[in-house]
């Protein structure tokens, strides 16, 4: 049986969803905070010796590919676009040929990512290298959350794109955007998204749990949902359509 990778494996979503797709699948996670003994590798996605050997240790086919690592907008802008979109573009890029006929890439996105505006800043930073996708963020004067806003929209772009370009394989690719979750980082966003978190669980009641979005997440890279591709699965506790619906007139 063929094993899927994790990244971002150590902790929240990341390491739900290794808890959860080792009950029926060999799994290996990728994590720059790996422990001594952890069955994580260590793998720092922004940088390209990190990940060629993280990727000498990973099998030459795999079943499919689940992106979870990702910082929040209390980082630096740089850093935000390093990790979330050119971090996550460059495992996939490097994963993407290995992984077998009928096998699925699932890339952890956010509610930011329909947030509006820079959609034509993403359409290019998409067809840009790594150095000009952060020349650009510099010049554009980003905050740490704007760049996390961009690089989510351009992951949901991005992911798009591979469902185009991987379909002759049958290889599928969707994102997945929750809405606020229960994770170390929880306390990240609320720093820095002015109160938006706090006022989503005021909508919705709580919080998401990690093991929530991972069930999503293992259910697209799964066989059950083989015809779907190319989607957003957005899963928000009915944050979006509550907003919406108090939005009428």
């Amino acid at each position: 049986m063929t094993c899927i990778v994790v990244t971002g494996a150590s902790s929240g979503i990341g390491a739900a969803l290794v808890r959860l797709l080792s009950e029926h699948h060999p799994v290996v996670g990728l994590d720059r905070h790996a422990a001594p003994g952890s069955p994580v590798i260590g793998c720092d996605l922004t940088d390209p010796a990190s990940v060629a050997a993280a990727l000498a240790r990973l099998p030459d086919r795999i079943g499919g590919l689940a992106n979870v690592a990702g910082v929040a907008g209390t980082a630096p802008a740089t850093r935000v676009m390093e990790v979330n979109l050119l971090g996550t573009r460059r495992i996939t890029e490097a994963l993407a040929g290995r992984i077998a006929d009928g096998g699925a890439i699932v890339t952890v996105a956010s509610l930011a990512g329909h947030h509006p505006g820079f959609d034509d800043d993403v359409r290019r930073l998409l067809a840009a290298d790594d150095d000009d996708v952060l020349a650009w963020t510099r010049t554009a004067g980003l905050s740490g959350a704007q760049a996390y806003d961009v690089s989510k929209k351009a992951l949901l772009r991005y992911g798009r794109q591979l469902s185009a370009r991987l379909a002759p394989r049958r290889v599928r690719s969707c994102t997945v955007s929750p809405g606020p979750v229960e994770t170390p980082l929880l306390p990240e966003f609320e720093a820095s998204m002015a109160g938006a978190v706090e006022r989503a669980a005021t909508w919705t009641g709580r919080h998401a749990r990690p093991e929530e979005i991972a069930r999503v997440v293992a259910f697209l890279l799964s066989p059950d949902a083989s015809w779907i591709s190319g989607v957003d699965v957005v899963a928000d506790g009915g944050l979006t359509a509550r907003r919406a619906d108090d939005a009428r007139p």
